[in-house]
């Protein structure tokens, strides 16, 4: 821990957090980049498949058995701010540009800002706040009204909320923020006969009480609307995964008393928080992504068949791992293991008894369906066939920050994807004996995620833990399917509200 000094480690310890693991994070930030290495782009044969060639009611009906067993709940993270989702509006306000001519003309001139502004107040009175802004006395015809209701002192100050607690969608008998969305869409795939509900939110602990608050409010209506009983928890990242940051010359970033300046971890610092739930068939979602109820029945359908092709796999692996404990040769279950997942056996594994561990020790690991769109209209995660240390050529989601991108050649190979990642993702948190798994047994520590940001005016390189579906699930066996555009309706700026996904 040279990198450290011992009043360093001594605050680090009062923090709880692990002096080793702080230094190890300092070498990473220190260290020049490795690009991930990426064996090629996975594609419809060769690592992503598609529900055609699969039976659809054989799906739905294996989500259905398990929902009516209790196995199936919902992951969502939720900690991410209205900030991001106003930020047009929030800009005109501030720079004092509120008459809505004069930003009708700077979008005209270019100005992205301003276009994006635009779009939502020449249209405000459908978007889902408007109610609210109309009991403020706003006309639809007035932006500078509009603004100020939205950001004055004594307005609604939305940019302030969460945005899982931002209304999303308005209908002629309701308004629905993105938490309430997720009740009803949880409550269609998890509840079985038993009627329970089972969902999960990744909440920032600002606002937490926020959203129990809201949940206290809304769960009588909620549940005699759905004829549900929901069981929704909430949970906050640990401040131990919080983790630090360095200037360009390597120098740890400190605040004005000396101290380390430690951050949030990104969202691989999720893994406890997944794996705390105790799930055994766990779906996850990001908050901003969900249907407005006139496309709900088709997302839910969609999700439900990755739920059951999770489930059909899973009981595939299961009846292999069974058929090694038997004795069985395990010529069968390495077939399984190349056709599925396309895991080769190594040379060195030449015997009979090698061969069945090798089958083993493949096989029991968690598992994952991951629904990808395809498009290139999105950044973010694309799936590859990437050589893992120790593992040798697997599926992995990949992230342009585990990419040397200035390369034009890795950019080049980065982009030839034509899929993305809209984090739609079935998971199976538990072993063929009903045991849950170790998760952290099966991350990569090596794809930590190394961002660029500037800090108190300093450019600086921040340490992110592996992405809870990029590093943080880099040893679990991985299934991608095609999944229609329609499933993923992201909501980034407000005006992402005006798209057909959230139309009543």
């Amino acid at each position: 821990m040279h990198s450290l000094t011992p009043t360093d480690i001594t605050y680090i310890r009062a923090t709880g957090r692990d002096p080793e693991a702080v230094a190890a994070q300092v070498e990473i930030l220190k260290s020049p980049r490795v690009s991930a290495p990426l064996i090629r782009e996975a594609v419809v044969g060769d690592g992503i498949e598609q529900f055609q060639t699969y039976d659809p009611a054989a799906l739905l009906a294996l989500n259905e058995k398990a929902a009516s067993e209790g196995r199936i709940s919902s992951f969502v993270p939720a900690s991410g701010s209205g900030t991001r989702l106003f930020q047009s509006l929030l800009d005109v306000y501030r720079n004092e540009q509120t008459d809505l001519e004069q930003i009708r003309r700077k979008a005209s001139q270019g100005d992205a800002v301003s276009a994006d502004a635009l779009a939502v107040l020449e249209n405000i009175e459908t978007f889902a706040i408007w109610p609210e802004l109309e009991q403020h006395g706003c006309s639809p015809r007035s932006s500078q009204e509009v603004l100020q209701a939205l950001f004055g002192s004594d307005g609604l100050r939305y940019h302030e909320l969460p945005k899982g607690l931002i209304p999303f969608h308005r209908y002629e008998d309701d308004v629905r923020t993105a938490f309430a969305e997720h009740i009803h869409e949880a409550a269609a795939i998890t509840a079985g006969r038993n009627n329970n509900c089972r969902i999960h939110f990744t909440v920032s602990d600002l606002h937490r009480r926020r959203f129990e608050e809201d949940w206290l409010r809304e769960q009588p209506a909620l549940e005699r609307a759905l004829g549900v009983r929901c069981q929704v928890e909430f949970s906050v990242q640990s401040p131990a995964a919080d983790t630090i940051a360095v200037d360009l010359d390597g120098n740890l970033r400190r605040d004005n008393s000396g101290n380390i300046i430690f951050l949030p971890g990104g969202h691989g610092a999720l893994l406890p928080n997944l794996a705390a739930t105790g799930g055994d068939i766990v779906l996850i979602k990001n908050i901003d992504n969900v249907a407005s109820r006139s496309r709900a029945a088709e997302v839910i359908e969609i999700r439900k068949q990755i739920s059951g092709l999770l489930l059909l796999i899973q009981s595939q692996v299961h009846d292999a791992i069974r058929s090694l404990r038997r004795g069985d040769d395990p010529g069968e279950a390495l077939q399984f293991l190349e056709r599925q997942f396309g895991r080769k056996i190594p040379d060195s594994c030449t015997d009979e008894r090698a061969r069945r561990d090798y089958a083993s020790a493949q096989l029991n690991r968690p598992l994952r369906v991951c629904g990808v769109v395809a498009t290139l209209e999105h950044a973010g995660g694309r799936p590859f066939w990437m050589d893992v240390a120790q593992q040798g050529p697997m599926l992995q989601i990949v992230e342009g920050a585990e990419v040397d991108l200035s390369d034009p050649e890795k950019k080049e190979q980065f982009f030839r994807s034509r899929y993305f990642n809209p984090v739609d993702i079935a998971c199976g948190l538990r072993d063929v004996d009903g045991n849950r798994f170790d998760l952290h047994r099966f991350t990569d520590p090596g794809r930590a995620i190394i961002a660029e940001k500037v800090l108190q005016g300093v450019p600086s390189l921040l340490y992110e833990h592996p992405g809870l579906w990029n590093g943080g699930m880099a040893l679990w066996n991985t299934l991608f399917v095609e999944i229609p555009g329609f499933a993923f309706n992201p909501v980034k700026t407000l005006s992402d509200l005006a798209s057909p996904g959230h139309l009543a």
